[in-house]
């Protein structure tokens, strides 16, 4: 686990309690001594081991302090002793950060377990007769002696399936390891049972927001800003992981605007201008020119990385093995950007995640919003989400596209008075076939609480559960693998929680309108980002050029691997006709290439 913290590390051992924990150590606040965990209160009656920031650590100090409390460290890690002395696990909610954390509170001979509310940091367990244990990653349970770390064949099957669905219903590819779910929290007794249980609920956290629009984008703008200040508290290096997209445009430029407005930011490194930029030469997912103008208009700095193509194959096969999960593209893709970034000297990515989940960013999501809209008469709204959805895009498809809408439009809208069309219309008033259902259907129920979204209408119910059951909780994981192989923090202003719980009270109309998704992110912007940045409608993403590597740099490990003993006899999968299919293929853009890598993913992993 060193990767994960470089720069120290301690153990406790409690004998008599059965006991131990462990810590790496990423010194990014206080980085004297004084700040090695695992941490104990003065009279050593409670213990912490914790990954993560608690930003507003400053606040709640000095809130703690007019209470009576003193501190001897620098730290946010003494903050949320202190904390939780004082109001338990009521303490949670005062956080504004991300975290795992872990106290023992000998008092009572009780463990405790918390995940922040979104799940922006991991936390993995294990719960058997013999043995309670827990991590950051999958990879330690490979180490731990009294388990023998095996994956499971339907758990595989699903992540073939839908790489997205075991990570937001807490399941992983492995017999016996969890996770701790977002917003949850576990306590357990010395032998007794594991108690599960959510502290935190998007649905009792809607707030209050103004019915004019003007004033809702006032509103976000300065909260965003807010957001963006507080991730600059740092005791190193921070820079941005730029891409040239809408979100981290955004956060690169809100950084810049707040440093260039404003003299009394607290607790900022005076090396905070950076950009780090993936660059992938000569394919269509290359964004350099965006980012430039990104850097051009905030008058910033900028380091332009390309992959090293000579050490790809080893370095694929090698990150592969770490990432512990199944994905769509190799994950090298984004560790390529946090490793340049490390080799620069920094510690923290300030970086765009979690915006598209709420604010309709997504194709899918704009789609589902297009067939609502279409199935419920709509014809006036369903055309005008025709466009955006024709907009995301290339410009030379989206003419095509848009015909093709609107003529389903033009269908639906004859038909829904026929009895297969009522039919139609209250299958798609039902709420979203979530990842979780997947899950469900394949594997025992977790303890854990799913969320349900029931009384929500359609649209928002499509948001909330990709947020919290989708793309995101993936996503997630893969940049916090990413960013930590090369000891980065990533932060992400999108997600502190009071940025997620105005988005998920604004109406629809407010995140897709206007010809946009994201309308009110792009609003807010206005005069801040490079405007032709803040209209961009075509994403690409950070990702690999997948098909391409796998056709030409990385054609002989692929063929390698595909033509092995071990891949065409596995017993997780049929190999030989992943074989078949890959030589079936002809050209890099086959969608079909996905399908090939995943099994190659998936064989790497449990090989």
């Amino acid at each position: 686990m060193t990767h994960r913290g470089p720069d120290g590390a301690g153990i406790k051992i409690f004998k008599e309690h059965g006991l131990g924990l462990a810590h790496r150590r990423l010194s990014i606040l206080d980085i004297s001594e004084a700040g090695t965990q695992p941490m104990a209160d003065r009279d050593a009656s409670i213990w912490i081991t914790y990954n993560g920031e608690i930003f507003n650590f400053i606040e709640i100090r000095d809130e703690l302090k007019g209470l009576g409390y003193s501190f001897v460290s620098d730290s946010d890690t003494e903050v949320i002793i202190s904390a939780y002395k004082k109001w338990g696990t009521d303490c949670f909610y005062k956080f504004n950060g991300m975290w795992a954390i872990c106290i023992w509170d000998s008092r009572i001979d009780e463990l405790i377990l918390c995940r922040d509310r979104y799940g922006i940091k991991p936390l993995y367990y294990h719960h058997s007769h013999e043995l309670f244990a827990f991590a950051s990653e999958t990879n330690a349970f490979k180490h731990l002696d009294g388990l023998q770390r095996e994956v499971d064949p339907t758990r595989l099957q699903i992540g073939l399936a839908d790489t997205y669905a075991l990570e937001g219903a807490g399941h992983t590819l492995f017999k016996n390891i969890f996770q701790l779910q977002p917003g949850h929290m576990l306590r357990m007794k010395r032998g007794g049972v594991a108690n599960e249980s959510r502290w935190y609920d998007i649905r009792t956290h809607i707030v209050p927001t103004s019915s004019a629009y003007d004033k809702q984008v006032e509103d976000y703008k300065n909260l965003f800003a807010d957001c963006c200040a507080l991730r600059m508290r740092s005791d190193v290096t921070l820079a941005t992981a730029l891409s040239g997209g809408v979100d981290s445009t955004a956060v690169y430029s809100m950084v810049h605007h707040l440093m260039n407005s404003q003299s009394d930011a607290t607790r900022v490194p005076d090396d905070w201008q950076q950009a780090f930029v993936q660059t992938f030469p000569g394919t269509e997912i290359d964004e350099r020119a965006w980012a430039e103008k990104a850097v051009s208009h905030t008058n910033g700095s900028a380091t332009y990385l390309v992959p090293d193509n000579k050490s790809l194959a080893d370095d694929v096969l090698k990150t592969n093995v770490h990432f512990d999960a199944i994905s769509t593209t190799p994950i090298i893709a984004l560790m390529g950007v946090y490793k340049g970034m490390r080799d620069n000297g920094v510690t923290v990515s300030l970086d765009g995640h979690g915006v598209d989940e709420m604010l309709f960013g997504y194709k899918k999501l704009v789609h589902e919003a297009h067939q609502y809209h279409t199935w419920n008469a709509s014809e006036n709204e369903a055309k005008k989400i025709a466009e955006v959805l024709a907009s995301l895009f290339p410009e030379e498809q989206r003419e095509r596209k848009l015909k093709g809408y609107c003529k389903e439009i033009d269908l639906a809208q004859a038909k829904r008075n026929s009895l297969m069309g009522k039919i139609k219309k209250v299958y798609r008033n039902l709420s979203p076939r979530s990842e979780a259902i997947l899950v469900s259907d394949l594997l025992p129920t977790r303890s854990a609480e799913t969320y349900e979204f029931g009384e929500y209408n359609a649209l928002d119910q499509a948001v909330l559960t990709d947020f919290f059951q989708g793309s995101l909780p993936s996503l997630l994981r893969n940049f916090d693998k990413a960013a930590m192989y090369s000891s980065i923090e990533i932060r992400m202003p999108f997600m502190d929680y009071r940025l997620v719980e105005k988005s998920f009270s604004l109406p629809v109309s407010s995140k897709l309108g206007g010809g946009y998704t994201k309308r009110i992110l792009r609003d807010a912007m206005a005069g801040i980002m490079p405007e032709a940045n803040r209209v961009r409608t075509y994403k690409v993403g950070l990702g690999a050029p997948t098909g391409r590597w796998m056709h030409k740099e990385l054609k002989e490990l692929v063929t390698d691997t595909l033509n092995s003993k071990s891949f065409k006899e596995s017993n997780l999968f049929e190999g030989g006709e992943t074989l078949d299919l890959f030589n079936d293929i002809e050209t890099a853009s086959d969608p079909r290439n996905i399908e090939v890598w995943k099994h190659l993913n998936a064989h790497w992993i449990s090989s």
